[in-house]
């Protein structure tokens, strides 16, 4: 296969089209697929931890939602401020498990979006509109976080 292209490329067949339409379509199924699993475990985590297989890991500080989102704050307080820099905004996901899996599942769900229209748009818009997807995400989060917060 000579790469992947969008259906509208000029010079093919139409079964080569349709071959390289589907790479993009699973692909973008199987992200689909790793978001959800994210989205699982993170569910998991938070709600039913101590009757899941999480509970029998040894590092509770990461994996115990109860005490390991206090991990982004030095010495585990709020009030003394993040434990690094970003470690409350850009790098929380290395902060946690619960919050790992939301970075992960956030970037499973771009990467979906991107692969998806790349079977039927060219890669270049189907990278503008998933890069776009993602600002607007993350700024209608971050003003929603900051308003229905304390």
């Amino acid at each position: 296969m000579e790469g992947l292209r969008p259906i509208w490329y000029g010079g093919f067949n139409m079964f080569d089209a349709i071959v390289d339409m589907m790479w993009w379509l699973v692909g973008g199924m199987a992200c689909v697929i790793a978001a959800a699993v994210c989205e699982g475990i993170m569910d998991t985590l938070q709600f039913h931890y101590t009757y899941s297989v999480f509970w029998q890991f040894s590092n509770k500080q990461f994996w115990d939602p109860t005490i390991s989102w206090r991990n982004k704050y030095r010495a585990a307080d709020p009030l003394a401020g993040p434990r690094f820099p970003g470690s409350t905004t850009i790098f929380v996901g290395l902060t946690d498990a619960w919050h790992l899996f939301k970075l992960l599942r956030n970037k499973f769900v771009t990467l979906a979006v991107f692969l998806l229209l790349s079977a039927f748009i060219s890669m270049s818009w189907a990278m503008l509109y998933a890069v776009l997807y993602r600002v607007v995400y993350g700024i209608i989060f971050t003003i929603s976080y900051r308003n229905f917060g304390e």
